[in-house]
């Protein structure tokens, strides 16, 4: 039976427990790649789960070369390792791993702060504080999910990203969501409530003051405390 994820298009999927349009796939291979990036994201597929090209196409309806295609994507996405002459698996996330995806994640929120800030309008900026608003309630006590209010911290850079006014950084800033949120539900340890959200205020302090410097320095540190985190360094 054909994937449902991939005859709807134009679907939506939950981020920081709010539902968010997906974006218009312009191949079948886009969408199977979001198609499985989703599963993995979500543990429908688990670490070690093989990928096999000839089972996918059968499954998901598409052409083998479609599968081919969208496994090398997934590649570079860190989301799944290549075995030679056998079925490619779902990654195993580990903390040399986490380090990895953390340093490609954190340049590109730095440059999405950065140039989020500086060409955000008004309405962007209050669009901002609102949704800021949201992920900080996520961090309000002890007992709520982390993990949900990891994402949405996330989705907080990603949204600067959409301000940057550069579909080529948005593009990949999204495309990095994935692979972080499987290391954060696989590797990270509870985190501090309190610092969390003080990173929350400044964030909108530092948007509405039009401080790139300070929300650079502040995605920065971010992502050194969450891979702290994870890898005790």
């Amino acid at each position: 039976m054909p994937d449902r994820r991939i005859d709807k298009l134009n679907s939506t999927r939950l981020l920081g427990g709010v539902e968010q349009p997906l974006p218009l796939f312009t191949s079948r291979a886009d969408a199977v790649v979001d198609s499985l990036a989703h599963s993995i994201e979500s543990g429908e597929l688990a670490p070690g789960d093989p990928l096999s090209v000839t089972a996918l196409a059968q499954r998901l309806n598409v052409a083998a070369g479609t599968v081919r295609s969208a496994l090398g994507a997934l590649e570079a996405m860190h989301l799944i390792d290549h075995r030679l002459n056998r079925a490619s698996v779902v990654v195993t996330p580990t903390p040399a791993w986490f380090v990895a995806v953390a340093a490609e994640c954190s340049g590109l929120s730095i440059a999405a702060a950065d140039l989020g800030i500086a060409h955000a309008t008004e309405a962007q900026v209050t669009e901002f504080a609102a949704r800021a608003a949201t992920v900080r309630e996520l961090w309000e006590t002890d007992h709520n999910d982390q993990v949900v209010g990891a994402e949405g911290l996330w989705e907080l850079l990603d949204l600067l990203a959409v301000f940057s006014r550069n579909r080529y950084l948005s593009a990949l800033h999204a495309s990095k969501r994935p692979a972080l949120v499987l290391g954060i539900r696989s590797l990270s340890r509870p985190r501090n409530p309190a610092m969390l959200r003080s990173v929350v205020d400044a964030l909108v302090a530092a948007a509405r003051d039009r401080d790139r410097f300070e929300a650079t320095d502040l995605v920065r540190d971010l992502y050194t405390f969450v891979v702290d985190g994870v890898t005790d360094l």
